[in-house]
This record gives structure tokens, C-alpha cells and sequence, in this order.
């Protein structure tokens, strides 16, 4: 079920506070027994036979879990690498398989010319984002920075509902160091902060991103053989489809955190206002924040991080991004859109070590200059987010040829039509840019696992004038329930 749904909101959740409270009476043991009860009924209701995957999948790793953590103990450290090594096969295999098996078909289809039967497997939601954490929680295992949790603990830390399907990415130690009796009874600070954040970013999901969303499809969807879109079209559906990205995941992002919150645990932060990001290494380091970590912890210092030559080091920094690009999708163009990042990271550094900047040795620079190299970032991503958005390579092509004026103009007509639509982007633009995010505005409250960086100095109080607003986000937003969408990210 999403969360912007009303058999969520009215139902489901409802009767998982009242379980895992109504349980947490009983002893800690209890609030854990109702937390993975819900979290599995929440999995389910999308298609049971889902569990049918998920659950040999905690079984297997746990078990491995629980034997490395045992090894690296005892110090064996052949015997651990080699069932590490089986641990990520297996997890990766499963993966392989669900996710990208048609894409090998099709691609080796394309490449012999003999056209092979597709399996038109279908993707289990969720299933990168708990494949990521139990692969982090086998390495850790490994590394003797797990301790051998019980197997309810681990249910939580994998399946608990607010991070299930999307995120954000945690790490074993992040949640399952909270577990202890706080989770046995409501605490009326996280009650009100969680609902705030559950409301600001169901907010974001269905008063924003999908309003905005009716400006991307018409061009992006528009199938084989469509015209190229007008420069005007091209323009206003790809910045419309940054944004709408932005709102829906970060919209699922603080659900997620207030979800969490209610039920007295904290996730970490998965977006620092990105759009604000001065140069690519920035946006990286704002934008996805538990991907961007994992992808560094497990991905890239594997390969060899900084170690060794330049060279080595920007293949290295290539090979992630592309990597991190297919993880989000079995296609070329995901492919493609994380080796452009790839590439753009790398000419940053090259830049950056070329002329010795860093953060140690920053060189002073004008609100111009500032705002320059925000722009150019912002168009860089967007540029790259074409291939990421269309359906097909063709399609990414077709809407390049728009950006480019090669589908005719038509600006003066474009804004007679949309008008509306142009203002309503260039405000949310103007929101993603200067306006402080809802951690920012939330930092006193501590709303997540670290310290919020920059907090706004007008801080979000929680009194009944700021209850009045947030209850009319709240309303807004069910008054539109009608057009319950998914969120872009349950793709991946």
C-alpha cells in the first residue's frame, strides 16, 4: 500500500501503532514481535507472494550474518572471506536475476540478432534497497562491526515499513542500536514531530510533485514515432521533472523519518536542499545521501577509493557512478546516466586538483560566481536526467532534439498555454533553491539520526498556530487523494 493512500493512513497505520504499543505491554521482545508483523502485512499487501523472496532472503543472511560475525570473532579470517564471498553472490545473484535478467536477454538479443524469449519477470518491490543493506550488513559481519543481533532485531532492520521499499539505505548499527524499551509505549514529542513530517512530506507528494508531474509525461511518454517536442515543451518538461523528482522522493523521505519517528526510532537524513549544491561533487554529497554513503562504503573503497594513482582513482570514481547507475534500473539509459555523473565527477576533480582547491584550501568567490555555478549544476544534472526519465534511448534522443530548438520553438504560444504551469515551477525551482528544507526547519527537534547542518534560525515550533498549518497541508492533501499516484523511486 503507498503511503498517500487512505487504506494507509486510515487503517494500516493505525492498527500498527496500536500493535506494536498494544504488544510493547508485554516487554520489548513484543513492540519487536508487532514491528516485524506489521512490516511483513505491509509487504504483503502488494502481492504475498512477494514474502516469498524476502524472507529466504533475511533467513540466508542472517545465517551468514550471524557465522561471519562468529569468524572474524575467532579471527578465521580465509574461511570468512570465502563465505563472504558466497554471501554476495547469493545476493546478488537474487538480485541479478529479478532485476536485470530481461535486460540481458533483450541486450544480447540486440547484439547477435537472434531474438531470445524475454521471462518478463516481475521486479519485487523494494528488492535494491534490501538487497544494499543485507549486503553492508554481511561486510560489516565480516569486519566484526555487527554483533550477533537476534533474528527479530534483524527482521526490523530490514523490513521495518517507513524504508522497505524506497529508503532511506540504513545501516544495522543505525537502527538496531535503538532497539531497547523505548519502542514499548507512545512518547508524545515523536507522535507530534513524526506526524509533522509524515504531513509535510505527503505534502510535497501529492500537492507538489504530482501536480507538476502532468507537464513531464505528455513529452517524455509520448511513444515511438512521436514528433521532437517544441524547444518551449522540452524545457518546461525536463526542469518540471527535476522537480517533481525532488518533492516525490524527498516527500517519501520525510514520511519515511516521521513514520519511523512515531514508532520513537530515528532514520538518517537522505536529502541536504541538493539543488543548492555549487558544483557536482557537491550534489552528491547532498542529493540520496544513504546511496551516495553506501555506494562509498561498499562500492568505491572496495575498488581502491584514493589508493594508488590519479588514474586509478577516477576509474574508480567512474566505475561507481556507472555501477550506481544501473542499480537504479536494468536499462542503457540508467547506464548511461550514471557514466555521465561519473564523467562529470571526474572533470570536477580534475578541476578542483588542477587549480588545488578544496575545502581546506577554498578559493574565495562572488554571490555571482556562487549562483553561476549552482545554475550550471542544476543543468548538468537535468541534462542528465533525460536519459534517466525517458523510456528509451530513442526517446532521450527525441527530447535532446527539443532542448535544442530542433522541434521548432513556439515559446510565446507555450507560455499562453501554460502559463500557470510555468509559474507554479519557477516557485517550486525558486523553494528547492533558497528555501530551507524541513530538517532545516525542524533542527531543534532533532528529526534525525545526526545533527541537522544549517538549521534555519526561524525554527518550526510545535503549538497550535504551527499545528493549524500543518493540518491544512494535511487536508489539502487528502482532499486530493483521488489521484493517488506511486512514487517514482518504488521503480527501482
Amino acid at each position: 500500500m503507498l503511503f498517500n493512500s487512505h487504506i494507509f493512513l486510515f487503517a494500516f497505520l493505525p492498527l500498527a501503532l496500536l500493535a506494536v504499543f498494544g504488544l510493547g505491554r508485554l516487554g520489548f521482545r513484543g513492540a519487536l514481535f508487532g514491528l516485524t508483523v506489521a512490516s511483513f502485512a505491509f509487504y504483503a499487501w502488494w502481492d504475498w507472494h512477494n514474502l516469498l523472496i524476502l524472507v529466504p532472503s533475511l533467513l540466508v543472511n542472517f545465517g551468514f550474518g550471524r557465522r561471519l560475525t562468529a569468524s572474524a570473532a575467532k579471527g578465521e579470517g580465509r574461511s570468512s572471506k570465502l563465505l563472504l564471498t558466497i554471501a554476495i553472490a547469493f545476493n546478488l545473484c537474487l538480485l541479478g536475476y529479478f532485476k536485470y535478467l530481461d535486460f540481458a536477454i533483450a541486450t544480447a538479443s540486440t547484439l547477435t540478432g537472434i531474438q531470445y524469449a524475454l521471462k518478463h519477470i516481475v521486479l519485487p518491490l523494494g528488492i535494491s534497497f534490501f538487497t544494499f543493506e543485507q549486503i553492508a550488513y554481511v561486510v560489516d559481519s565480516s569486519r566484526g562491526k555487527a554483533r550477533p543481533y537476534g533474528f527479530l532485531e534483524y527482521c526490523v532492520f530490514v523490513t521495518f515499513f517507513p524504508h522497505l521499499i524506497a529508503g532511506p539505505i540504513i545501516q544495522h548499527d543505525e537502527l538496531l542500536e535503538q532497539m531497547d524499551a523505548r519502542i514499548q509505549r507512545p512518547n508524545r514529542e515523536n507522535l507530534s514531530l513524526g506526524f509533522t513530517l509524515f504531513v509535510i512530506g505527503l505534502f510535497k507528494k501529492v500537492v507538489l510533485a504530482d501536480t507538476i508531474a502532468v507537464h513531464v509525461g505528455p513529452v517524455y511518454d509520448a511513444g515511438l514515432g512521436a514528433p521532437v517536442p517544441t524547444l518551449f515543451a522540452a524545457w518546461l518538461a525536463t526542469v518540471a521533472y527535476s522537480v517533481q523528482l525532488y518533492f516525490d522522493f524527498s516527500g517519501y523521505s520525510d514520511m519515511a523519518i516521521g513514520l519511523a519517528r512515531l514508532f520513537n526510532l530515528k532514520l538518517p537524513a537522505n536529502f541536504d536542499s541538493p539543488y543548492r549544491a555549487h558544483n557536482i561533487i557537491d550534489f552528491w554529497r547532498r542529493w540520496h545521501l544513504t546511496l551516495s554513503r553506501f555506494l562509498r562504503n561498499y562500492l568505491y573503497i572496495p575498488l581502491g577509493g584514493n589508493r594508488g594513482s590519479s588514474f586509478r582513482r577516477y576509474l574508480n570514481l567512474f566505475l561507481t557512478m556507472l555501477l550506481g547507475g544501473l542499480w537504479h534500473g536494468a536499462g542503457w539509459g540508467f547506464v548511461l546516466w550514471g557514466g555521465l555523473n561519473g564523467l562529470f565527477l571526474l572533470i570536477n576533480h580534475l578541476w578542483r586538483n588542477t587549480f588545488k582547491l578544496s575545502k581546506d584550501n577554498p578559493r574565495p568567490v562572488s554571490r555571482f560566481t556562487l549562483e553561476v555555478g549552482i545554475t550550471w549544476t542544476f543543468l548538468l544534472i537535468m541534462f542528465s536526467r533525460v536519459f534517466f526519465r525517458a523510456p528509451t534511448f530513442d526517446g532521450a534522443v527525441r527530447v535532446l532534439k527539443g532542448l535544442v530548438g530542433q522541434g521548432g520553438i513556439a515559446i510565446a504560444e507555450g507560455l499562453r498555454a501554460e502559463s500557470k504551469g510555468v509559474a507554479m515551477l519557477i516557485v517550486l525551482y525558486a523553494w528547492c533553491r533558497y528555501a530551507p528544507n524541513s530538517q532545516q526547519w525542524l533542527a531543534a527537534m532533532k528529526p534525525v539520526l545526526k545533527p541537522v547542518m544549517n538549521p534555519s534560525p526561524w525554527q518550526v515550533q510545535l503549538n497550535p498556530r504551527w499545528a493549524l498549518v500543518f493540518a491544512a497541508m494535511g487536508l489539502t492533501s487528502l482532499l486530493l487523494f483521488n489521484r493517488v499516484s506511486q512514487f517514482l523511486y518504488f521503480q527501482f
